[in-house]
């Protein structure tokens, strides 16, 4: 079989199962967990979340029949993130779940030899396990909308198959999943499916990373996500705003408020990841910190002349 046909039936394989299982599990999440519209979310009807389980569950199973180990580690923090959707758990709870799954993933990649976690003293452990924390949290931040966060992740796996590991099956399972989040979206992958991607996304990183240089291209490539959340903190604190506290202050939220589509900014991003990517497999670092330039001074563009103004959002 060629490698091609054989990407193929992989990717439609992960994607059928994730399908078939969305379709029974729809109408299941919307009575044990809907949504209700609120005043800090960007929908305004009920949606059952939790919806990551579809895909978690399905790579997951691909995963240990291909003998790939690393996405177990991202398991506790989807049923911590499942928990979190059904009952609102501290946030103390989370940080604390997170750093301990974050050690656990570091101890274990210290089988292997190319991996950056080798290089690190005891220090070092505290700064990625800071890091970690940092990444996985900005990914939850920035799943506020229909299809942003499922469609960058498939991009940035896309970016990285091979690196690592082989990835056609979790970007089956995202494909299948993004066609019913996609807006107007039937379900939200929820923390569950959040918390599992920036965990098995950090995982990624440092599994594939050699050492710091690998590890800031592969933070460039997800830079439309991570900037956002970053510039958004920055920015609430220097407003003398609980940085805390949830809010509709991210451009992604200011753009929907503004009157746009949530596809329409999601494909923003998606784009923008996607053109990093093209720099990331095909030039150098150097290009790809100037594509990253580029990109971060297209959003300063698209916030002043289509975002809400930020003084504007209360939350």
């Amino acid at each position: 079989m060629s490698e091609l046909l054989l990407k193929t039936s992989h990717f439609l394989f992960s994607f059928s199962l994730t399908f078939l299982l969305l379709k029974k599990f729809i109408p299941i999440l919307r009575k044990i967990i809907p949504v209700l519209p609120n005043e800090r979310g960007m929908h305004d009807i009920v949606k059952p979340s939790s919806g990551g389980i579809s895909f978690i569950l399905i790579y997951f199973l691909l995963a240990l029949y291909q003998g790939f180990y690393l996405p177990i580690f991202s398991m506790p923090m989807a049923i911590i993130g499942f928990l979190d959707d059904k009952y609102n758990l501290s946030k103390l709870f989370r940080f604390l779940s997170q750093c301990l799954s974050l050690l656990i993933i570091l101890l274990y990649l210290k089988n292997n030899p190319n991996s950056l976690v080798n290089q690190i003293n005891y220090l070092g452990y505290i700064v990625l396990i800071f890091i970690g924390v940092a990444i996985i949290n900005f990914i939850n931040f920035m799943d506020g909308i229909d299809g942003l966060i499922c469609g960058s992740m498939i991009t940035i796996f896309i970016a990285l198959n091979g690196q690592v590991h082989y990835l056609i099956p979790i970007i089956g399972t995202l494909s299948a999943f993004l066609y019913f989040n996609w807006y107007p979206s039937k379900i939200f992958m929820g923390d569950t499916g959040s918390l599992f991607l920036g965990t098995y996304l950090v995982s990624i990183m440092y599994s594939s990373s050699s050492n710091l240089i690998s590890f800031f291209k592969i933070c460039l490539l997800c830079s439309p996500l991570l900037m956002d959340a970053l510039i958004c903190i920055i920015r609430r604190y220097l407003n003398k705003q609980n940085i805390f506290y949830a809010h509709k202050s991210h451009l992604y939220q200011r753009l929907v408020s503004n009157g746009i589509k949530h596809s329409t900014v999601s494909l923003i991003y998606i784009l923008s990841i996607t053109l990093l990517s093209i720099i990331y497999l095909h030039s150098s670092i150097l290009n790809l910190f100037l594509g990253t330039i580029l990109v971060f001074f297209i959003g300063v563009f698209i916030d002043k002349k289509y975002a809400l103004d930020f003084n504007k959002t209360f939350y």
